[in-house]
């Protein structure tokens, strides 16, 4: 009888300010028994004649489950591209939020919409956050754009300090049999 597969475990998030808590996350999922994917943590396989962002939609491909962390800083964008690939791709997917995140959502909620559509408003970076774009990003997560009961995988936990997204993380992966049980539950779902 052959080794068992290990469930392809996508992890997605900027990493300014972010990379030790990004590599200690990383690990413990490594450590549950996850084939963890990551570019920052090194198991991310760069195809030949792609480029970053290529490579980096192609990994959600192979990715069983997707694990978005929202931090409040956006860099380049391509953690965003890979939030929306897994949406459009209807990836099983969970999320973390900072809460500087879920915080400025709120606060800036009146002057990012108008009609209910997103306007051109953006802020001046700052050491706390550097583009609003982070806010579009929990939108997406949350898929704010659907009616409430049409909207799946759209949990989103918040967190402020390191140890209570590693909780977090410990809750939602640590029982991989239940993770595996519940992919499977999925996949009788759509046949």
């Amino acid at each position: 009888m052959g080794k068992k597969r290990k469930i392809k475990l996508m992890l997605a998030s900027s990493v300014y300010q972010n990379r030790d808590v990004l590599l200690q996350i990383c690990a413990m999922l490594k450590g549950y028994g996850y084939d963890v994917i990551n570019s920052e943590y090194g198991t991310l396989h760069p195809p030949l004649g792609m480029s970053n962002t290529e490579a980096c939609l192609a990994a959600l491909e192979d990715c069983d489950i997707f694990f978005g962390i929202i931090y409040p800083f956006y860099s380049t964008g391509i953690t965003h591209l890979e939030f929306k690939k897994a949406i459009e791709l209807n990836k099983p997917r969970r999320f973390l939020a900072h809460s500087f995140v879920t915080f400025s959502r709120k606060l800036l909620l009146q002057y990012m919409f108008t009609d209910k559509l997103r306007n051109s408003f953006e802020i001046q970076k700052t050491s706390v956050m550097d583009s609003v774009k982070v806010i579009d990003m929990y939108n997406d997560a949350v898929q704010n754009d659907l009616p409430y009961e049409h909207r799946k995988y759209h949990w989103v936990q918040e967190f402020f300090r390191p140890d209570e997204a590693f909780r977090h993380v410990e809750t939602l992966f640590k029982d991989i049999k239940r993770v595996e049980r519940e992919l499977a539950n999925l996949k009788d779902l759509t046949k």
